[in-house]
Formats: structure tokens, C-alpha cells, sequence
């Protein structure tokens, strides 16, 4: 009987161990997009027309919520992580819903996506980060998110994600900003990049 317990606990080991493995393959780093092209069309946020309707290529903002005030948001060419601008919203009592233009993504890629982001507060709002799959069709097919909260320094926001099931046909990138009462944020170097090829036998 006590044979057969440890031959248990040692298949549970080995079976946490694999576990584990095949999680940590999931982990993306910046290291992993060097010499691969970044699927956003805008990562900087830059400005493409004169046309407030056209400047932002690349990304449509919407707004959510009950508020009554408008939202600002603005590229601003005084404050940049990477490049010469970064976008800008400012504080209102609405929600603020980015989404990227649609790219191309693979049942068996692994995707790293990165967000940069600060505050002009010490304690700015949280932001939400997902990586956005669906159908053909356009239905949602799955949603990987990620939390960060800002500061008056610039933080890293990253996701990895893979293991798509068959169907799946493009992805979209998601930030939400939610209301909050005093100052700005700022949003910089946007990146999602398929850094990885699952072989499947």
C-alpha cells in the first residue's frame, strides 16, 4: 500500500512538472519579437492626416458609460516612450475603448502583445489590455487580458497567448480606460507580434 502512494505522489510530480513545461512556453519577452514584424499598423500612435477623423490610423476610439462629458483624446508630440508621439486621453467620467484595425492571426501561433502606458498622477487609472480572436464570421472567439495600473512613469503591460482552437481567423487589439477624475494618460509603443509556431503532428 505505502509503495503504491509513493509511486502516486510520484506520478502527481511529474505530471505538475509537465505542467508546468508547457506553461512556461506560453511566456513571451520583448527578446522574442526582435526581427519579427509587428502586426499593429500604428504601434506609436502616430498622426497620418490632418483630419482628426483620419489621424489616428490604425485604431478607433469609442467611448462607454452614463457620463455627460466628451472624451479628449489627443497624439501628443511632447510626451513619447518610443518615436515622436504617444496618444493622449484625459480625464472624464466616461469609459475609453480602444480597438487596433484587424490583423491576421494562426490556429498554431503563440502571440506576445505589449502596452506601454503612464499617468500624469502618481496613482493614475487601471488599464485593461486583451488580445481579441474571433471567427471569420466576425463572432468573438476568445479574449486574453491583462491589468495594469499607472503611474507618472512609464509601465509595461504584456500578454502572451497561443494554443488557438481551428477556425480562429484574425485578432484585435483592446485598451480600456476607465473614467478617472484628475490629469491624463498616456499610451506608447503598442506591439502584438506572432513570435511563435506551434508544430502539431
Amino acid at each position: 500500500m505505502k509503495k503504491s502512494l509513493l509511486l502516486l505522489a510520484a506520478a502527481a510530480i511529474l505530471l505538475l512538472c509537465s505542467s508546468c513545461i508547457v506553461h512556461s512556453s506560453l511566456v513571451y519577452f520583448d527578446k522574442d519579437t526582435e526581427g519579427v514584424p509587428n502586426l499593429l499598423s500604428n504601434p506609436g500612435f502616430d498622426a497620418f492626416s490632418l483630419d482628426p477623423d483620419q489621424a489616428l490610423l490604425g485604431w478607433s476610439i469609442y467611448s462607454e458609460g452614463d457620463g455627460n462629458q466628451s472624451i479628449y483624446a489627443a497624439i501628443d508630440p511632447k510626451v513619447a516612450l518610443q518615436g515622436s508621439t504617444s496618444l493622449r486621453i484625459d480625464a472624464s467620467d466616461q469609459t475609453v475603448v480602444l480597438y487596433s484595425d484587424a490583423f491576421k492571426v494562426r490556429r498554431y501561433g503563440g502571440y506576445y502583445v505589449r502596452l506601454n502606458a503612464k499617468s500624469s498622477e502618481p496613482e493614475g487609472p487601471q488599464i485593461t489590455t486583451r488580445l481579441i480572436t474571433f471567427w471569420e464570421n466576425g463572432r468573438v472567439f476568445s479574449r486574453f487580458k491583462s491589468k495594469m495600473k499607472t503611474s507618472n512613469e512609464w509601465s509595461k503591460d504584456t500578454i502572451s497567448a497561443g494554443f488557438l482552437k481551428p477556425g480562429v481567423s484574425f485578432g484585435r487589439i483592446q485598451i480600456v480606460i476607465p473614467p478617472f477624475e484628475k490629469g491624463s494618460v498616456w499610451l506608447d509603443d503598442a506591439g502584438c507580434w506572432e513570435v511563435h509556431h506551434f508544430r502539431i503532428d
